[in-house]
């Protein structure tokens, strides 16, 4: 099942993830649901009972300039729990997320981390028709000169887009 998240899953999520392995800041996902709230943005729980399988995010309002220029939602944050992986669920909380960016925009964004970690996530969005949108590579959110050096870590990334409709 996939659903939005709910006050009353807030906490549940919060020890779910952490109990899969997943590290967030604490109340991480506290704000998630403030924000969603606020209609800024919608997070999804996939789940089956009480066990976690991942979430994801959409941001109706991106805070990457190209993304919010071009009123782009961006997905956020997928996250399959280790043992859910390669089952589809990833895919499966991507078609959410998309249907509802399509609802808003003909396109939509997101960002995907450079180092070996998020390889299964880089082929996953080239799968999905993501392709890159032309603009330089981020590192906390700064455009990377050419010739800059910059740490290979989670704050350097490539933002890519797909069309919708």
């Amino acid at each position: 099942m996939i659903e939005p998240l709910t006050a009353e899953r807030v906490g549940w999520l919060e020890r779910e993830w952490t109990r899969v392995g997943g590290s967030k800041s604490a109340g991480y996902f506290q704000g998630c649901w403030q924000a969603q709230e606020g209609v800024d943005l919608v997070l999804w729980v996939a789940r089956s009972g009480e066990t976690l399988h991942g979430y994801i995010k959409l941001a109706r309002t991106s805070p990457y300039p190209p993304f919010a220029e071009g009123r782009l939602p961006e997905v956020q944050d997928l996250n399959v729990a280790p043992a859910s992986q390669r089952r589809g669920i990833g895919s499966a909380l991507m078609d959410v997320a998309e249907a509802a960016a399509a609802k808003a925009a003909p396109a939509v964004g997101i960002a995907v981390g450079l180092h070996s970690g998020y390889g299964p996530a880089q082929k996953l969005y080239g799968l999905r028709g993501y392709v890159p949108d032309g603009q330089p590579l981020q590192y906390h959110d700064e455009a990377v000169e050419e010739g800059q050096a910059v740490r290979l870590d989670d704050s350097l990334v490539m933002h890519l887009t797909k069309r919708l409709w």
